[in-house]
């Protein structure tokens, strides 16, 4: 037995359970699930003081303090699996799919949507540098264990799979993640299951492909709904999916999605970190309109730091890049990423950096005029983010009516669509129109329009 442990402790605190009470709760949970389990309270304070038990105990803990405190943990979160180290991609091919299991598990039994990731951190700085410094060494190809059954899903059935991935995704830019979120992480799931078989080496690579579509998926509908470190978590493990594949321009477009999430729970610097990390991965055979995308991010990590000669290289270069890139080679996974989508960025960029540099906000108005006009009708989440920035920028220009009136004419489709981080934009727009009230008449209509907009 080691010394205490610490990790169990604090979810034993969060739970709020007795040891006797966590004792029967196992047991009725085994038994349920097939297992002669049946430990006592003195059996409970051992796991607390350091005992790791055996199996299927440390799942059962995990389902446990899943569905008690509201949020997805695994048997490492409560340290009763060996935690990843530092230096090279933490799983293995069995691993790997373990933890897939475990979280996507535990995720869908999670009951109260309503605490959205409140209580949970996002890693940042070493901690979070330590899970993606493997996205940097060769890749591992070691066959998986040789436990392992053959698999029976060849290229027809994996095609299928991809193509109900591409549907969720177009769900996903029409109506946000939030209907639709648990119906991709049940099908990673079934994923993660699949994975649980040898298969020849092509086959291999294309499952980890497909699941490291599925699971950035989950990551960006996580994120989309406030669920921030439930997003980090599924982003990772897409990441070392990538990896797994050989994919590394699919591994590059995860680190994107993290480094965007990280501007918008205000932590440009970590975005900036990302982004390097993403270009240090790929090398020198990082495609142009990768490159495209990465400099948008790496504009709007900028702007939140107030820097606008750093906004105007990046929108420099994703622009030189994006005019060099082959449309008709970018692959599956790149394809939402188009003139329409690098306009709304470089909008969202000089729209951002004006709030450090009044003025600003008119080179944002070019972008904009591009994005609305190419923004394609499928990618209607986008849109509302081009109409969100052009709002903003009348009120950051003083023009307060014209900012009501394009508000109620065009944010409307709002309340159809299942997005916090579409309301986290309209009510830092709406807490900006409060604050003007006091010096523009016209200010409170609009903080009024805005504030019915978020409560629809």
């Amino acid at each position: 037995m080691g010394g205490s442990n610490e990790a169990l402790r604090h979810w034993f605190r969060q739970g709020g359970w007795t040891q006797q009470e966590l004792a029967r709760a196992v047991g009725r949970l085994g038994r349920a699930r097939g297992h002669n389990v049946a430990p006592d309270s003195s059996r409970v304070r051992r796991w607390l003081e350091g005992e790791r038990p055996r199996h299927p105990v440390p799942e059962l803990l995990a389902a446990l303090f899943t569905d008690r405190v509201g949020r997805p943990l695994t048997p490492a979160d409560l340290g009763l699996a060996a935690a990843p180290t530092r230096d090279h991609v933490p799983w293995d091919h069995r691993a790997l799919v373990t933890t897939l299991q475990d979280f996507t598990r535990s995720d869908l039994m999670i009951k109260r949507r309503d605490v959205l990731g409140a209580t949970a951190a996002l890693a940042t700085g070493a901690v979070l540098e330590g899970r993606l410094a493997g996205w940097l060494d060769p890749a591992d190809r070691a066959a998986p264990p040789s436990a392992l059954g053959p698999g029976r899903v060849g290229v027809a059935e994996i095609a299928e799979i991809e193509a109900a991935t591409r549907t969720f995704w177009a769900w996903d830019a029409q109506r946000g993640g939030g209907l639709y979120r648990e119906a991709v992480v049940g099908q990673l799931k079934a994923m993660t299951d699949l994975l649980d078989h040898d298969y020849p080496d092509a086959i291999s690579r294309r499952l980890f492909r497909s699941t490291a579509d599925l699971a950035r998926l989950a990551g960006w509908m996580s994120h989309d709904v406030g669920l921030q470190a439930t997003a980090q978590r599924y982003f990772t493990l897409a990441l070392h999916c990538a990896k797994r594949a050989g994919d590394t321009g699919l591994g590059v477009e995860v680190l994107s999605r993290m480094a965007r999430q990280m501007v918008h729970v205000g932590k440009p610097r970590e975005a900036l970190s990302l982004v390097a990390l993403a270009r240090r991965g790929a090398g020198a055979g990082l495609a142009p309109m990768a490159s495209a995308m990465l400099a948008t991010c790496e504009s709007w990590a900028h702007a939140s730091l107030g820097d606008l000669a750093a906004v105007d290289r990046a929108v420099g270069v994703a622009e030189s890049c994006f005019s060099r890139a082959d449309p008709a080679a970018t692959p599956g996974w790149l394809s939402y990423f188009d003139r329409a989508g690098l306009e709304g960025m470089a909008a969202l960029a000089y729209r951002t950096a004006a709030e450090h540099h009044p003025g600003a906000e008119r080179r944002a108005e070019p972008h904009l005029a591009e994005a609305l006009r190419l923004r394609r009708d499928t990618y209607r989440r986008s849109n509302l983010f081009d109409v969100i920035s052009l709002v903003g920028v009348r009120v950051l220009q003083g023009e307060h009516a014209e900012a009501d009136r394009l508000a109620a004419r065009l944010l409307a489709p709002a309340g159809r669509i299942g997005s916090t981080r579409t309301f986290d934009r309209i009510a830092a727009l709406r807490d900006r129109a409060r604050a003007d009230s006091a010096r523009s008449r016209d200010a409170r209509p609009l903080a009024e329009t805005l504030t019915a907009v978020v409560a629809a």
